[in-house]
């Protein structure tokens, strides 16, 4: 049997090309990664896992995957599309999906990050590897809500404090008053 045939034809490639480019148009995010051998199972779980965290992972092939970025005007990513490659395409928050690569990548060494492209900045990945440690968006949020509650919660202390010590005042001067 001739190999060829197995193989797609123009029209699926470009059809494969035009899904890729769709991916690339509605992230926030790509990582590269090699995929190392993971098994059905071990995929199917990191798939869930990365629905989990807003994302889609893609297995492509290299050269579908460089025209796609090459058509969409995404650089940086040819070095990265050697060998057996997943993408996982972030469609809301890069770090998250980051993050939940990075925790499956602890449990399963076969998953190597090799690089990615965040907001439109290529980032290798010793880069994934730092962010992945940063605190998420929803994190940064919760922070930035309990820095801006201490002041107010010392506001609201001290103008009591005032009404308090006033009340106090007068009925310490009601007591003096002659009657």
């Amino acid at each position: 049997m001739n190999m060829e045939n197995n193989a797609p034809g123009r029209q699926e490639r470009r059809r494969m090309v035009e899904d890729l480019r769709g991916l690339i148009r509605g992230s926030k995010g790509m990582i590269f990664l090699n995929d190392g051998g993971l098994d059905s199972l071990e995929t199917t779980e990191l798939r869930k896992k990365m629905r989990g965290a807003q994302s889609r992972l893609r297995m492509v092939k290299n050269r579908l995957m460089r025209i796609a970025c090459d058509e969409e005007k995404v650089e940086g990513c040819s070095p990265w599309l050697k060998a057996n490659t997943v993408v996982a395409f972030a469609t809301e928050d890069a770090v998250a999906a980051l993050k939940a690569l990075s925790a499956y990548s602890v449990e399963h060494e076969k998953l190597k990050f090799k690089g990615g492209v965040i907001e439109g900045k290529t980032v290798g990945p010793d880069g994934l590897r730092a962010l992945a440690v940063l605190p998420g968006r929803h994190d940064l949020l919760a922070m930035v809500a309990y820095g801006m509650k201490g002041p107010m919660t010392k506001a609201a202390r001290d103008f009591k404090a005032v009404y308090t010590k006033m009340a106090l005042l007068l009925k310490e001067a009601a007591k003096k008053a002659p009657k």
